[in-house]
């Protein structure tokens, strides 16, 4: 004797061809959004190391940048007024990248990796105790959040006492 299985139902039939494809469509709206992302953070990471180059850029390329900053190193105290907010000016504009850098790093958009390559370029010029202290005077007034700054001051790189000589 043979036992008869039970044929499927053209609306089974119809459900099961509707619901492979609702899953197959799932897979390939998933793939997307892993290629939207992976896309978007190159496109983050691409912005990111523009905005340092043109930091980096305009102070190698601009003579009375550069000069201030041999200044900074050499010998603060003879910083005028105007040089030393043009030099806070700078450090500004470094720090609000740094920190829009810290910001994509805590959402997810970019890997501690880049978020620690990135800070590392700005700490990389605070290699003097006056420009540390200048650096935690200028920071250090609530103007960015706890955490943030306490991230980079585990960072900040030793005192190189022969820099500026």
């Amino acid at each position: 004797m043979s036992k008869k299985h039970p044929a499927i139902s053209l609306g089974e039939g119809l459900a099961i061809v509707a619901n492979l494809g609702v899953v197959l469509g799932l897979i390939f709206v998933w793939v997307e959004l892993r290629q939207s992302q992976t896309q978007l953070r190159a496109d983050v990471e691409l912005s990111l190391a523009a905005s340092y180059q043109e930091v980096l850029s305009r102070a190698s390329e601009n003579e009375h940048l550069a000069e201030l900053t041999v200044i900074a190193y050499q010998n603060p105290a003879s910083l005028t007024p105007t040089q030393y907010l043009q030099l806070m000016a700078v450090h500004a504009e470094w720090m609000a990248i740094v920190y829009a850098t810290y910001e994509l790093w805590q959402s997810g958009a970019i890997a501690e990796e880049t978020w620690e390559l990135h800070s590392n370029y700005y700490l990389f010029l605070l290699q003097t105790e006056w420009m540390q202290q200048f650096w935690r005077e200028m920071h250090h007034e609530g103007m960015y959040p706890d955490e943030f700054m306490e991230s980079l001051e585990s960072r900040l790189p030793a005192p190189n006492p022969s820099i500026g000589q």
